[in-house]
């Protein structure tokens, strides 16, 4: 995994609120660091696609305290599944998300109607699941 310090300031944007990360190998462990860092708070764009940060990385960024003010989230190809798919379903951190992409990751009908059917996701007005 490469350093997140490195990442982070290569990827961020200058005021903070767009970083870009695909296919940084960052896997589960990398999703849980980026989770925990106080200096992404202003992140409102974030692509975390091709990283393969499975359902546990995306526990860690559903839960974190950091991604409050995310609007726009990108989850292609991860491996992520319908445990995963419901765990962002019922995320009380990320209730101003507003476009969420899960293409190419192995979520089913079920878990594709749990993340249209969400109480807690607002404020999502983009849902894509297909190329």
């Amino acid at each position: 995994m490469p350093n997140i310090d490195d990442l982070i300031r290569d990827k961020l944007s200058k005021d903070g609120q767009v970083i870009n990360l695909k296919a940084q190998f960052l896997r589960e462990v990398g999703a849980k660091e980026l989770a925990s860092r106080e200096e992404l708070k202003e992140v409102r764009a974030m692509d975390l696609s091709q990283n393969g940060i499975g359902d546990e990385g995306v526990k860690a960024i559903a839960e974190s305290n950091v991604f409050g003010n995310l609007r726009n989230l990108n989850l292609a190809s991860n491996n992520i599944s319908d445990e995963g798919a419901r765990t962002l379903a019922t995320s009380k951190k990320l209730s101003k998300l507003r476009s969420l992409q899960l293409v190419v990751n192995d979520i089913s009908e079920e878990g594709e109607k749990i993340l249209r059917n969400s109480t807690d996701l607002t404020s999502l007005t983009s849902l894509k699941f297909r190329v």
